[in-house]
């Protein structure tokens, strides 16, 4: 689990990540990432790191009523430096959350903003159930679930 002093290397993180995902025309994230509000999420923010080097962040927080009328567990903020994605982390990470939730008796859901047809890909390559589109703010997001073992 992240602390408060990971929050720089969380921030450079997710700012790295948002902007390549702009630039892309993937509209997943807003920035720059506000540190103030990651500091509010210390506590459910994880790391994932190389050599010693930051190059991931995720949250996993519990979920109440949610989209879904279901409470569970929330998997958010999946964030893995560009150079760093594509070598299999973004696995690693939702199957760790997947079986962390499963050994606390709870659903896990992510989501993601609909338009994201590559993370939606991911997701459903992955072992992700696709449970719907829900509206957000002003625009759609798409939650999965995993799926049942056996």
């Amino acid at each position: 689990m992240a602390g408060q002093e990971d929050v720089k290397d969380i921030l450079s993180v997710l700012n790295a990540v948002s902007l390549t995902l702009l630039e892309k025309g993937i509209n997943q994230w807003e920035y720059p990432w506000d540190e103030k509000v990651l500091l509010k999420h210390v506590g459910f923010l994880y790391v994932g790191t190389v050599a010693g080097k930051v190059i991931a962040t995720f949250g996993n927080k519990d979920l109440n009523e949610w989209h879904v009328g279901k409470s569970g567990k929330y998997l958010f903020q999946i964030a893995i430096l560009p150079e760093y994605q594509g070598k299999g982390f973004g696995t690693v990470i939702t199957s760790w959350a997947c079986q962390y939730a499963r050994s606390l008796g709870k659903e896990l859901y992510l989501d993601c903003w609909a338009g994201n047809q590559k993370l939606k890909q991911f997701y459903s390559e992955n072992g992700l159930a696709y449970v719907g589109d829900f509206p957000g703010e002003d625009y759609y997001i798409s939650v999965f679930t995993c799926k049942q073992e056996g």
